[in-house]
């Protein structure tokens, strides 16, 4: 087996099943830029665990994501893949949100500064948006009777980065400056069950903000042969909001 098919042999373990307990929206995966005309194909899985107002959201993520070299200082790309949504409350009467892989889908660009002077360490800039739907319900049990909430989200995710890059031997280390903010619009139809009976009580629409949250995000590349990388990054608001995402890339258009 020829040293490309082993490290993609590798990223099934990497993408496929680590997401089972770590998962993100990635930052780097390769960080910085590649050069003009460079050609990046990326894999990522990804966790989210985010708290917010009395819900606790969870998030995992599988996707692909396709750079390319618009210019020396500059990368743009896009990304697809799916994306599974939880949402988690305090309340001992729910049956929490579980929703099921659906597409996901953003683009975002990579900046780069010139090295600082006399050292090899660069300055970097990124900013991307990810959209992604998420369908399930919320349960609420009384003494004799049931009420179902189903609910459909479509979701927005928007963040932007300020960091920098230090190469070191076979390795990359990034850290950046974060800003990171949702949008969600919701769907929600409530149906009563009594005795047997559901009945359908009505449909309200509605919209959520995060608002804009701040952290620092922290990453580590181990540069392989053939301009293969494995990424492994955490991005943390708190102790309770944080990102993981480990993940494996290409650059370049060698055969297989």
């Amino acid at each position: 087996m020829s040293t490309k098919k082993k490290i993609m042999v590798g990223v099934s373990f990497f993408v496929f099943v680590l997401p089972m307990w770590v998962q993100s929206q990635m930052v780097g995966n390769p960080a910085g830029v590649k050069g003009k005309g460079e050609w990046t194909i990326s894999a990522t899985g990804t966790y989210m665990n985010q708290q917010v107002g009395n819900e606790t959201a969870i998030s995992r993520r599988i996707l692909m994501k396709s750079s390319w070299g618009l210019a020396s200082f500059l990368d743009v790309y896009g990304m697809i893949g799916a994306v599974q949504l939880d949402l988690k409350t305090p309340d001992v009467n729910f049956i929490d949100y579980e929703g099921k892989f659906r597409l996901g889908y953003g683009v975002g660009f990579n900046g780069a500064v010139l090295p600082l002077s006399g050292s090899q360490i660069s300055l970097w800039v990124s900013g991307q948006a990810l959209r992604y739907s998420s369908e399930g319900s919320f349960i609420e049990y009384a003494d004799i009777f049931s009420r179902e909430y189903k609910m459909h989200y479509d979701i927005r995710e928007f963040m932007g980065s300020a960091g920098i890059v230090i190469p070191f031997q076979s390795f990359r280390i990034y850290a950046a400056g974060i800003g990171w903010a949702t949008q969600r619009l919701e769907s929600k139809n409530e149906y009563l069950e009594y005795v047997g009976v559901v009945n359908h009580i009505g449909q309200v629409d509605g919209e959520f903000r995060s608002g804009l949250w701040t952290g620092g995000v922290v990453g580590i590349e181990l540069i392989l042969p053939q301009r293969y990388t494995i990424s492994l990054e955490g991005l943390f608001f708190n102790e309770e909001n944080y990102h993981i995402m480990i993940g494996v890339s290409q650059t370049g258009r060698s055969d297989w």
